[in-house]
């Protein structure tokens, strides 16, 4: 990875956002999806719990099988 990527970062400006593209982009969102606030919220915080959970979960069906994952191949 350049150093160019990683530096980018040092260079980028920290102006506040535009208040009226951000009111937009929040009317916008709401006219289409057309779900509350706090329905947005604690559907967010389902996926971030979710994720997490399903990666134990695939963890633990692989390890049920007795797979180790080093290129088992099955006919």
């Amino acid at each position: 990875m350049s150093w160019s990527i990683l530096l980018s970062a040092l260079i980028h400006h920290g102006e506040a956002v535009d208040p009226a593209l951000l009111e937009w982009i929040k009317d916008t969102l709401d006219h289409l999806i057309g779900l509350g606030p706090w329905t947005v919220i604690i559907g967010i915080g389902l996926l971030v719990l979710l994720m997490p959970l399903s990666l134990v979960l695939f963890y633990l069906v692989q390890l049920r099988r007795g797979g180790n994952g080093a290129g088992q191949i099955t006919s």
